[in-house]
């Protein structure tokens, strides 16, 4: 799905491409400017993006098979609610 498609759904219920536009910008936004703070952001029925620590570890080049250092680093994560993979599975 692509925001184009969003959009469309969004005019199909009523709003405007304006309005369709203007709520999915501010949604979108929201949940960035959440998420630069590193605030934990949880959506009911959709689910979860977090910030998960990595730890430092060594890993292999698997080109060269040289080993590397990499260190610690911090991973943003989306986990699926419950909802939603029970939807899935169908």
């Amino acid at each position: 799905m692509t925001r184009q498609d969003l959009l469309k759904s969004l005019t199909q219920l009523g709003l405007t491409k304006k309005q369709a536009a203007q709520s999915v910008d501010a949604f979108f936004n929201t949940i960035t400017t959440a998420l630069r703070e590193e605030k934990k952001v949880s959506i009911v029925g959709l689910g979860t993006w977090e910030w998960k620590k990595r730890i430092a570890r060594l890993a292999r080049n698997p080109k060269t098979g040289k080993v590397v250092a990499l260190g610690s680093r911090k991973v943003l994560v989306f986990k699926p609610s419950r909802l939603i993979k029970t939807k899935l599975k169908g």
